[in-house]
């Protein structure tokens, strides 16, 4: 009896043993695998911010020369009319995109190709639609900009052009989408910073009327581009819609009319050439980049720089000046830009945080 007492004994804390070691192990590999789930979470939060650093980067740099080329546009009309120059800068822009395009085929690919990256008919098809779509918005849209810079001055078209931000979420109207509060009230303030800027209702001219119906084309040209970059090349999706602008602004200056006149077009080369390499080749195509990995409403904040730097472009570049009136108006139109970008802040530091507007 007392030997299978102690057999019994014996195995039974053995077992209780290797059911202590077993509970412990699993323990320590439970405990590991946290830490090294914690460790990709971590690094995956380091990479996603790294991403919103450098989209933000690129988004301010493409705002600084949005807002000094329309000093350049304006000056360019001195020589040649606004289709005419829409067309040959947007010419310039294609043609500045098509060697990055084999430049990074090359070091990525090790062979160049028409498409990149997309390899089917469904993502070849989404890559041609959405540059042709982008073409479509931005030519018309930069034909009205141009128009309205031949009668008023750079900063008033940079602070009017920039009433896009407000006017994106408006848009949402007709998605049957929500539109808050504080955006009402960035409207109302965007509204009274553009009657003291332009100097009230009867003073608002053909120039401020042109460039406001180019805010509202820019508008959807955001829109357009919040679809398609996510899934597209971006700098494919630049070249081809630049490659539809070129010549769609070159039939309107055709149909209207316009002179063009070699020596003309000489004289405006230096402008029309730093706004298709910088403002269209660069900038949008930076944008295009930046609107991958930045939130719409972050984008947007970023994207109102460019109507400051409108104003100091115009400043030191064309000596315009503004008047006390023209000046509050800027800064109320600035403060409304604001106003979403900072109710959305807010919001997303709650867990269920939804677009502003």
């Amino acid at each position: 009896m007392d030997f299978f007492t102690d057999f019994f004994s014996f195995f039974l804390a053995k077992h209780l043993r290797r059911l202590y070691l077993y509970r412990k192990l699993t323990t320590i590999i439970s405990i590991f695998a946290k830490m090294i789930r914690f460790q990709i979470v971590g690094i995956k939060s380091e990479i996603q911010l790294m991403k919103n650093f450098w989209s933000a980067a690129a988004m301010i740099t493409a705002t600084v020369i949005w807002g000094f080329a329309f000093s350049a546009q304006s000056s360019g009309m001195r020589f040649i009319d606004p289709m005419l120059f829409t067309a040959l800068r947007s010419f310039a822009g294609a043609l500045a995109l098509i060697p990055v395009i084999l430049i990074f085929d090359l070091f990525s690919a090790g062979k160049i190709s028409l498409w990149g990256s997309a390899q089917s008919a469904s993502e070849k098809k989404e890559l041609f639609l959405g540059g042709s779509l982008c073409g479509l918005v931005i030519s018309a849209a930069s034909i009205c900009q141009q128009i309205g810079l031949k009668y008023t001055s750079a900063g008033k078209t940079g602070f009017l052009t920039a009433l896009y931000i407000i006017i994106v979420p408006l848009l949402g109207i007709f998605f049957k989408k929500k539109i808050s509060a504080h955006l009402w009230i960035a409207v109302f303030l965007a509204l009274i910073g553009s009657y003291l800027l332009c100097g009230g209702i009867s003073s608002i001219g053909k120039g401020e009327l042109f460039v406001i119906l180019c805010a509202f084309i820019y508008s959807i040209h955001i829109l357009v581009i919040d679809r398609y970059a996510p899934t597209c090349d971006c700098i494919r999706l630049s070249c081809i819609q630049f490659l539809w602008a070129a010549p769609l602004a070159a039939a309107a200056s055709f149909i209207f009319q316009e002179p063009c006149i070699p020596d003309a077009i000489q004289a405006a080369l230096p402008f029309w050439l730093f706004c298709g390499i910088g403002s269209s080749a660069i900038a949008f195509t930076l944008q295009m980049i930046s609107q991958k990995h930045l939130h719409p409403v972050t984008a947007s904040l970023l994207m109102s720089l460019e109507s400051v730097f409108a104003l100091i472009g115009g400043w030191l570049f064309l000596h315009e000046s503004l008047s006390l009136q023209e000046l509050s108006g800027c800064l109320i139109i600035f403060l409304s830009l604001t106003l979403p970008a900072f109710f959305h802040e807010k919001k997303s530091a709650g867990p269920k945080s939804e677009v502003a507007g």
